[in-house]
């Protein structure tokens, strides 16, 4: 059930862009959604449910928009080889940085304030100084990849900080984890060296540490092997160490070993539970796997909806709701017995093959654990959810808009 629409015309946003918004964003919560089929940039105050902005982008086909520091976010406009700069307390666009190759995302490293951004075609990687916005180096192959597994056809997965100065590059087409070091020399140079490449039995989406506050050990990772259907490859969990220059497998978990469910899976994005042993990677066909990382089996499996591919961790109230990007509803899962407790139906509309269901990205309010956001991205919906009600509270809907991946700053 729907409560308390907030409908946004198209007159208002026109409106709304003329306005030189100015909201100091230690005040206010934001969110940011990306409308790729617009080329624009929706930012709200989730609290209050109210559009504050609409920004146009320079590049074509906004999708992910990540953090670059405490004072902007990058938007990665796909159809462009550019990244625009948004600034948190104007959110106006300031700046495009421009790249010699199209952006697929961002990883932002707080220590060395550095960026890196992977490819959409090629398996290549851009080093981004945050505090200049320069581009100051570019690793890779310079060659069109074709990748085949499950996942679509994008040249890498998401770029990945392993420790202050070394980051992964997740080729999707060779299906391998290249390992980089990036030197600082004086205040203005740098250099970027390859160290080491893992193989891996599909392409890699992204990788997982193990979350600090846990204690377990900081050198060891996770990463999430999206499978290969026509292949008859499972999706899976791979655990794989750094030491030293160099990455060291340690164990791979395929999440089945059923030749006639194998064509029905493939995965996306994997999350911690708040236990730092348990890990929830959900799979196209509509399941939830909890994964024992370290005894490397599956201990339950929760049915979800089609297309899932995120888990948000609420740790507060110890659930977790499942994305599910071809599905009509989206899945509350109670941490405490890894089972579910209900699905929360949230869009009207089913997916198409281009258009999902739901959003990449979702969040929690840190202060009031009890209301939780999302966007119904194929309905043009952004969405509060209450969680002790388990339904939809109040959402902004914008007409001929497809929020689909962003961002929140809390």
């Amino acid at each position: 059930m729907r409560i308390s629409p907030i409908k946004v015309t198209n007159l208002f946003i026109a409106v709304l862009a003329l306005v030189n918004v100015n909201v100091t964003s230690a005040s206010v919560p934001l969110g940011y959604y990306s409308d790729k089929i617009n080329d624009r940039v929706i930012a709200f105050n989730p609290r209050t449910m109210d559009v504050l902005n609409i920004i146009s982008t320079n590049g074509a086909s906004p999708y992910p928009i990540d953090n670059a520091g405490d004072k902007q976010v990058y938007v990665t406009t796909r159809a462009s080889k550019s990244l625009d700069v948004i600034d948190k307390e104007s959110m106006q666009l300031v700046e495009t940085i421009h790249l010699s190759h199209y952006p697929r995302s961002v990883t932002y490293n707080s220590t060395n304030q550095l960026a890196i951004v992977s490819g959409v075609r090629k398996p290549v990687t851009s080093v981004i100084e945050t505090e200049t916005n320069r581009v100051v180096g570019v690793v890779g192959e310079e060659m069109l990849a074709r990748p085949t597994g499950f996942g679509g056809g994008l040249a890498t997965g998401h770029p990945f900080w392993v420790t202050e100065d070394k980051f992964l590059l997740l080729d999707r087409e060779k299906r391998k984890i290249d390992l980089y070091r990036v030197n600082k020399l004086g205040t203005d140079n740098y250099t970027v060296d390859y160290l080491y490449t893992l193989d891996v039995p599909s392409s890699v989406h992204h990788i997982m540490s193990v979350p600090k506050a846990t204690g377990f050990q900081k050198d060891l990772f996770y990463a999430v092997a999206e499978g290969a259907p026509k292949e008859g490859i499972a999706p899976a969990i791979v655990a794989f160490e750094l030491s030293g220059d160099q990455l060291y497998h340690s164990n791979t978990l395929f999440l089945s070993s059923d030749e006639e469910t194998v064509g029905g899976m493939g995965a996306h994005h994997a999350s911690f539970h708040p236990d730092g042993v348990h890990i929830y990677v959900g799979s196209n066909e509509g399941q939830t796997f909890v994964v024992n990382r370290t005894e490397m089996r599956v201990v339950n499996t929760i049915e979800t909806g089609k297309g899932n591919g995120h888990t948000t961790m609420i740790p507060g109230r110890m659930l977790a709701v499942s994305t599910n990007h071809s599905d009509t509803f989206m899945t509350v899962i109670d941490l405490n017995t890894h089972k579910k407790l209900t699905d929360i139906e949230v869009s009207q509309l089913s997916a198409s093959a281009s258009n999902k269901t739901q959003s990449h990205t979702s969040s929690f309010d840190p202060k009031n654990d009890r209301y939780f956001y999302t966007a119904a991205s194929n309905d043009g919906s952004i969405l509060e959810i209450d969680l002790e009600t388990l339904s939809v509270s109040r959402q902004i809907t914008l007409n001929g808009s497809y929020p689909i991946q962003g961002v929140y700053v809390w």
